[in-house]
C-alpha cells in the first residue's frame, strides 16, 4: 500500500516537472524576444503611469506572466495526451 502511494507521489512530481520546466524555458525565450524590443519602463508609462515600479520589477512581472501562460499550455497538453484511466471492472 505504501509503495502505491509513493508511485502516485512520484508520478505527480513528474507531471509537475513536465508542466513547469517547459513553461520556464518558453517564458525565458518569450521574455528575451519581448523585452528585446520593448522597455518595461516605457510600457509602464504608457499603460499604468500611476504605478511606481522599476525595470527589474517589470522584467520579473513579465517573466512570471509568460511562465504562467506557457505552464498553462503545458498543463493542457499533459491533460490531453494522458490516456484515460481504466475503471475497475474491466470497462
Amino acid at each position: 500500500m505504501a509503495i502505491a502511494a509513493n508511485d502516485r507521489q512520484a508520478s505527480r512530481l513528474w507531471l509537475l516537472g513536465a508542466v513547469l520546466w517547459p513553461g520556464f524555458l518558453a517564458a525565458g525565450v518569450a521574455s528575451l524576444l519581448f523585452f528585446s524590443g520593448i522597455d518595461p519602463e516605457t510600457l509602464r508609462l504608457q499603460t499604468l503611469p500611476e504605478w511606481e515600479i522599476g525595470r527589474t520589477a517589470g522584467y520579473s512581472i513579465g517573466f512570471l506572466m509568460f511562465w504562467a501562460v506557457a505552464s498553462a499550455s503545458s498543463a493542457l497538453t499533459v491533460l490531453l495526451v494522458r490516456p484515460p484511466e481504466s475503471r475497475p471492472g474491466g470497462d
